[in-house]
């Protein structure tokens, strides 16, 4: 997938806004409603039955599904693996007769619309997104609440009434941190989600839930790079040439914790802090700093599946970019860094042209590939990109 088409995916789901209107003025500030009908893009990401497709996927989502109720009738029906889609239904009616909202995990690749979306994403914020879906009965209610991740909502059946905080999000850490007491709603909007609505919601906006109709909607998270992150990103940079900061920092820490006295630490890392400060006003350290980031990142996406089969190819052998492949390209002074999801292909830097024409282009023919090489390199290089999942032979 380039970039290109990253965006281009993304634009479709959150239509009629521009993408560069979430990106600049919505993406951690404010929640929004982007409403839409049967006939959105979105409205089909998880294909044209959604509940039926889930319980064709019994085998997969059964064992692992979760629920929430603001007030239960009782404690939830056992969630174990189940024999048939019929089965899957009857387990949640029976969730549904006690208040409960069942909670659907390991959806995203069972469509692969879905699948694509969640990819664009991740290409374009360098950092996993992950989906779920909810399913609940019209009567159901779910208790204030909010996310540790972003959110967007896609309401794919039926219809909810959202209950949003109208105050800034303090955008919490993702670590738990002392709870609070009750989560209590305070100033707010109430908005009607139908079919083919969006919502997006800042992490750490407060809200609840009420299903005003049978309903199936999609919740994506995802947190984009936060500056806490770029910082780290700088700091892990620097700590791969300069041996101190991969010292031990305290080996005493547990006594040093009890008695609250950690000795020489504070110095050290007051004159850390300094040399982290001090190559930090170099950009060209920056850039290097968040390119090695971006390629542990896709590097950390789940992997991509293989092709079946061995890769055979020629060089008039026809290659497009897989939908759900994603590609950061780094070089060093000796070599090329092409991380994707699940690894990294290190590749000698005399053919750095052709590899990123490789990754630059949605489709092309093996002997295209530029760069002062024969075609039995060309061949190389596509079978073993194949190999890795990130292109798809559509001939040859």
């Amino acid at each position: 997938m380039i970039l290109q088409d990253a965006y281009s995916t993304f634009q479709k789901i959150l239509d009629p806004m521009p993408l560069d209107t979430f990106l600049d003025s919505v993406l951690g500030q404010r929640f929004i409603k982007i409403p839409g009908n049967a006939q959105s893009a979105r409205a089909h990401l998880f294909g044209d039955n959604p509940l039926q497709l889930a319980l064709d996927s019994f085998d997969v989502l059964a064992p692992r599904m979760g629920c929430h109720s603001e007030a239960p009738l009782g404690p939830h029906p056992l969630i174990e693996p189940l024999p048939s889609a019929e089965a899957f239904k009857a387990k949640i009616e029976a969730f549904y007769s006690l208040g409960y909202t069942v909670r659907l995990r390991d959806i995203r690749k069972l469509s692969p619309a879905l699948d694509e979306f969640l990819r664009a994403m991740e290409s374009i914020f360098h950092t996993p997104a992950t989906v779920e879906a909810f399913v609940s009965r019209g009567d159901a209610h779910a208790p204030v609440h909010h996310d540790d991740y972003d959110i967007i909502v896609v309401q794919l059946t039926g219809k909810k009434r959202w209950f949003i905080s109208t105050e800034r999000s303090e955008l919490p850490n993702v670590w738990k941190t002392v709870p609070e007491g009750a989560v209590l709603l305070g100033p707010h909007e109430v908005l009607e989600v139908n079919v083919g609505d969006l919502l997006y919601l800042p992490r750490g906006t407060k809200h609840r839930v009420d299903a005003m109709a049978d309903s199936f909607h999609l919740s994506i998270g995802f947190i984009p790079l936060t500056m806490r992150e770029a910082i780290i990103a700088a700091l892990d940079h620097l700590s791969e040439f300069d041996r101190s900061f991969r010292e031990f920092a305290d080996p005493r820490l547990a006594l040093s914790i009890r008695n609250n006295n950690f000795g020489v630490l504070p110095e050290r890392i007051r004159e850390g802090l300094a040399k982290l400060q001090g190559i930090s006003q170099s950009d060209d350290f920056i850039a290097q700093s968040l390119q090695r980031r971006s390629s542990r990142a896709i590097a950390d996406l789940e992997k991509l599946p293989a092709p079946k089969g061995n890769v055979t190819l020629s060089a008039g052998s026809l290659l497009r970019q897989s939908p759900v492949g994603v590609a950061h390209l780094m070089a060093t002074a000796q070599k090329i860094d092409l991380s994707h999801p699940g690894g990294h292909v290190y590749i000698h830097r005399g053919v750095e042209e052709s590899v990123a024409f490789m990754v630059g282009n949605r489709e092309f023919r093996v002997r295209d590939i530029p760069g002062e090489i024969g075609d039995d390199v060309r061949i190389a290089l596509a079978e073993k990109f194949v190999g890795a999942g990130l292109f798809e032979v559509v001939t040859g």
